[in-house]
């Protein structure tokens, strides 16, 4: 199966994207602030969620490996692609605790690297600021994947007193703000 090579989004769709995401997600956590910490406390050790969050994680992945140029293991795509289902199969049958917080460290890491190949060559704040969020995304997922408890005493403590939920809440919506009048900046000089 030869690669697919789709073209690169541009860096303000990009932007307006993950801003409008960045910024309603936060705006939701200001708005309804008791529904959203209740949730978020029971994110970690959920299995519904974390049986979600590895089933895109999974999908992502073989889509990635189907679709990639594997260079000399591409003889091997085939046995990647039934390692990558066992993996996920065997993760999900065997290490229940904390699913959902590798999981979404999965996700993460697999989020990062479009961001990325996006800012490739880009010059400006926007390619800053998304560069700087990837590698953020990349870091963090590194720690969710290898230290998934971290996940659920950083969301004790952040929603432990109201004033740091609020300055969380309030540095992404700030941020998705950023990224979305940035993108909107640029999507209307180009």
């Amino acid at each position: 199966m030869d690669p697919i090579n789709f073209p690169n989004p541009n860096l303000p769709l990009v932007a307006l994207l993950i801003g409008g995401l960045l910024a309603g997600v936060h705006l939701f956590g200001l708005v309804a602030r008791e529904t959203c910490i209740t949730w978020a406390r029971t994110i970690p050790r959920s299995r519904f969620w974390g049986t979600t969050l590895l089933a895109l994680a999974t999908l992502w992945t073989l889509y990635m490996t189907a679709t990639t140029d594997l260079g000399e293991f591409s003889p091997m795509r085939n046995a990647i692609m039934i390692g990558v289902v066992a993996a996920a199969f065997l993760l999900w049958k065997f290490v229940p605790d904390f699913l959902s917080s590798r999981s979404l460290g999965f996700l993460l890491l697999l989020a990062a690297h479009p961001v990325l190949e996006t800012t490739f060559l880009q010059a400006g704040l926007l390619k800053v600021a998304l560069a700087v969020l990837a590698y953020a995304w990349a870091l963090v997922g590194l720690f969710l994947v290898g230290m998934p408890y971290l996940h659920r005493d950083a969301i004790a403590w952040v929603s432990e007193k109201r004033g740091r939920w609020d300055l969380h809440c309030w540095g992404g919506l700030l941020y998705g703000l950023l990224l979305l009048l940035d993108g909107v900046r640029l999507e209307m000089m180009g």
